[in-house]
Parts: C-alpha cells; structure tokens; sequence
C-alpha cells in the first residue's frame, strides 16, 4: 500500500516551533505523502521561515489567510 497521505497543519505565530514540526514530517519513514501548511495571517517570521522549506521539498503546500480567521468554532462542524 503506497497511498498519499495529506497532513495539514495549522499555523499562526508559530516561528519557534514551525521548523521543528515541518521537520518531524519529514523525517517520516513513509514518503508518499504531502504536507499543507495552513497560515492564519502570522504577523512573525513563521512564512519565512515555511517558504524556506516550499523551495526545499515540492510535496509541502501553503494556504495563506490574508486575515486571522482563528480556530474553527465546534459549531461550524457539526452535521
């Protein structure tokens, strides 16, 4: 079984973790799979810091909110 696997992560001012957390997917055994980086308007360097890793490794992704939109409310995922 080889299926692609899609890992998202939020982030938001998170340019002191970023790097360690883009990093522990990498470092996966398992290959086949891409990472989609989901940017809440950050105002640090945390963008810089995930385009640096956007050149290095073409399965990586980025989403880019131009204006905070903060967690998802549990209301909006109820059915």
């Amino acid at each position: 079984m080889d299926e692609k696997i899609s890992i998202l992560m939020p982030s938001y001012n998170y340019a002191s973790y970023i790097r360690e957390a883009i990093e522990s997917v990498i470092k996966q055994t398992y290959t086949n799979w891409e990472l989609i980086i989901i940017d809440d308007a950050s105002t640090d360097s945390s963008l810089g810091i995930i385009k640096e890793y956007l050149r290095k490794d073409p399965r990586i992704k980025l989403v880019i909110n131009e204006k905070n939109l903060g967690p998802v409310s549990y209301t909006h995922l109820r059915a």
